[in-house]
């Protein structure tokens, strides 16, 4: 899986702090084989997509879109579109940093990606372990 960051130099994010991480969600979940595009992008261009496939007319913090469920010969796995306005103000609200906040976003998109959801209480469980697991090491 190659893991391509989309305006991340324009948000002035280390893409290299998510190495580590993304070793431990490989090691954690069965990976598909493509490109996974992780976006990062301001609040009006998420509750742009957020209405449009959510019908959820309010910024959200990431949002997720599976293209092998279209096209499972796409080179393209997925797109995670992370919210670093939401990011932000969500990092001073958890006391913690920007940069722990895009992490948990981002393993949650990537967790939604590979086939896990929390829409019942065993899927939540499951998600949230895997969540917890993959971001407690440092």
């Amino acid at each position: 899986m190659n893991i391509e960051f989309i305006n991340d130099k324009e948000w002035g994010i280390d893409k290299e702090a998510f190495s580590p991480i993304i070793k431990r969600l490989k090691g954690a979940v069965d990976c598909l084989e493509g490109v996974l595009n992780v976006v990062f992008v301001n609040d009006t261009y998420i509750q742009a997509l957020n209405k449009s496939y959510r019908k959820k007319d309010t910024p959200t913090d990431v949002l997720s879109f599976n293209y092998r469920t279209d096209d499972v010969n796409s080179k393209l796995i997925g797109e995670i579109y992370i919210s670093v306005d939401t990011a932000k103000r969500q990092a001073k609200e958890y006391k913690h940093t920007l940069q722990d906040e895009l992490a948990k976003l981002f393993v949650h998109g990537f967790l939604h990606i590979h086939g896990y959801d929390h829409e019942t209480e065993e899927g939540y469980k499951i998600m949230s372990g895997l969540e917890s697991n993959v971001l407690r090491v440092k």
